[in-house]
C-alpha cells in the first residue's frame, strides 16, 4: 500500500518542483514519522495480545477508551478518505491515457468504486488474494521505469534539477502535504490485526520491511527521474514522463502499475477502515456508532463497509470536476493531516505508557524507547502545524472535543 498513487502521479511534480535535494528532504521527514511511529506501533502490539480492531484496539487498550475513542474516529476517517484518493489517482491516470474518457470522469470513480465494494464485500480473503496478481504488475512497472531511467541518466540534468524551481507556486510544506500518503501505507498491515495468525511478530517485522523496500525504491526514483527527465516534464508531465523512460516501446508497463498501485491502495483502504470502526463501534464508546458494530455471519463488517462507500461516493460528487488533477492535491493533503494526528497521537500514546513505568506497558519489542515515541509524537503535530496552521488548529479542537464527548 506504501507503494501507491504518489509514486506514479504525484512524485515527479514533486522532485520538479521542490529539486533533486528537497525532495530528498521531504522523503526523510516523512520516513522519519512513520519509521518512528513503527516502533510505537510494534511495542504496543508486542506488549498485549491483539485482536480485530488494528490501530484503535492497540491504543484503546493501552490508553484507555478516552484516547481511544479518538484515534479511532481520527485513523477510521484518515483510512476512508484514502479510498477515493486512490481511486482519484486511479482515474487521473486513466483519462490522461485516454483523452477521450475525461468528460465520464465522475461515473469511473463510481464505477471503480462499486468493483472494488464488491470484491471486500465479499470477504478479507478473497480480496487479499487479488493482491498478489497486483504486486506482480507493480513490481514489473516499477522495474521498468527505473532500468529506462538508469539507461537515460545524465549528469547534467540531474545537476539541473538538484535545487528548487525558482517560480514555483508551492511552499515546501505544501509540497511535503501532497508528497506524505506516499508514506502512509504502514498502518493497512496494523488494521487487518484480525486477520494475522501471529500479528505480534508479523506487525513489526512486515511494517519494517515494508518501510525499507519502500525507502530504497523512493530513493531511486527522486536520483533516476531527477537525472534523466527535464524539470519542464516532471513538473507538467510526471505520469508521462514515466512512461516515456521505459524503452522498447514498454510504457503500457507504467500504465499497468499505476492501475495496480491505485486499485491495490485502494482495496486495502476499503479492507481496514470499517473494520477500524466496527471494532471501534463494538465498544459502545459513540452512541452514533453503535449501529455499526455487528458483522455479518462469516465476521465481516459490511455494515461498516456500506458506510465506507458512502463517504467516498460523496467525496467523488464534490471532485466531479477534478480531472486535472487539483481534486487529487487537495484530498492528499487531508489524507496528511489526518494520518499526522493519527500517527503524533499514536507516539504519544507508546510514550505516556512507556514514560510513566506502567507496569502494564511490557512490550517484547526489545528496540522501543521512550524518547523515539516522543520524537514522532513531536515531529507529526509540529508537521502539521508548518502544512496548514489553521486546518492543524482545527484538528485540535475536534480532538479535544471528541475527547471530552468519549469521557
Amino acid at each position: 500500500t506504501i507503494l501507491g498513487v504518489i509514486l506514479f502521479m504525484r512524485s515527479g511534480f514533486v522532485i520538479g518542483h521542490a529539486g533533486v535535494t528537497q525532495a530528498f528532504i521531504i522523503l526523510a521527514i516523512g520516513k522519519l514519522i512513520t519509521i518512528l511511529t513503527s516502533f510505537s506501533i510494534s511495542a504496543i502490539a508486542t506488549n498485549t495480545d491483539i485482536k480485530g480492531g488494528g490501530a484503535y484496539f492497540l491504543i484503546s487498550r493501552t490508553l484507555g477508551p478516552e484516547f481511544g475513542g479518538t484515534i479511532g474516529v481520527s485513523l477510521y476517517l484518515a483510512q476512508t478518505l484514502s479510498v477515493p484518493f486512490y481511486i482519484l489517482g486511479f482515474t487521473e491516470a486513466l483519462v490522461r491515457t485516454f483523452p477521450l474518457l475525461t468528460t465520464g470522469f465522475l461515473y469511473i470513480n463510481f464505477g471503480i468504486l462499486l468493483i472494488l465494494f464488491a470484491i471486500t464485500f465479499r470477504g478479507a480473503g478473497w480480496a487479499i488474494k487479488t493482491q498478489y496478481f497486483i504486486m506482480a504488475l507493480l513490481g514489473l512497472s516499477i522495474f521498468s521505469f527505473m532500468g529506462g531511467g538508469m539507461l537515460k541518466f545524465d549528469r547534467s540534468v540531474l545537476n539541473a534539477n538538484l535545487t528548487p524551481f525558482t517560480n514555483s507556486p508551492y511552499s515546501f510544506w505544501q509540497l511535503f502535504a501532497i508528497y506524505f500518503p506516499a508514506v502512509t501505507g504502514i498502518m493497512a498491515g496494523v488494521n487487518m490485526s484480525g486477520d494475522l495468525k501471529k500479528p505480534s511478530r508479523s506487525i513489526p517485522l512486515g511494517t519494517f520491511a515494508a518501510i525499507g523496500t519502500a525507502l530504497l525504491i523512493y530513493a531511486g526514483q527522486i536520483v533516476i527521474c531527477g537525472g534523466s527527465i527535464s524539470r519542464e516534464q516532471l513538473i507538467e508531465k510526471p505520469y508521462h514522463s514515466l512512461i516515456d523512460l521505459v524503452p522498447f516501446h514498454l510504457g503500457f508497463l507504467v500504465t499497468l502499475g499505476v492501475f495496480a498501485a491505485t486499485l491495490s491502495s485502494a482495496l486495502g483502504s476499503l479492507l481496514g477502515a470499517p473494520r477500524i470502526l466496527q471494532s471501534l463501534a463494538a465498544d459502545h464508546l459513540l452512541k452514533p456508532l453503535n449501529l455499526f458494530s455487528k458483522v455479518a455471519r462469516d465476521g465481516e463488517p459490511r455494515r461498516a463497509l456500506l458506510l465506507t462507500a458512502g463517504i467516498s461516493a460523496l467525496v467523488f460528487y464534490f471532485a466531479r470536476n477534478g480531472g486535472s488533477g487539483g481534486a487529487l492535491n487537495i484530498v492528499a493533503s487531508i489524507v496528511t493531516m489526518l494520518f499526522l494526528w493519527t500517527y503524533g497521537i499514536t507516539n504519544l500514546a507508546a510514550f505516556v505508557e512507556s514514560f510513566s513505568r506502567n507496569p502494564s506497558f511490557r512490550p517484547r519489542f526489545k528496540l522501543f524507547h521512550w524518547f523515539l515515541a516522543l520524537t514522532g509524537a513531536v515531529l507529526s503535530f509540529v508537521a502539521s502545524v508548518l502544512v496548514d496552521a489553521p486546518a492543524a488548529l482545527g484538528a485540535v479542537v475536534f480532538v479535544a472535543l471528541l475527547f471530552l464527548y468519549v469521557r
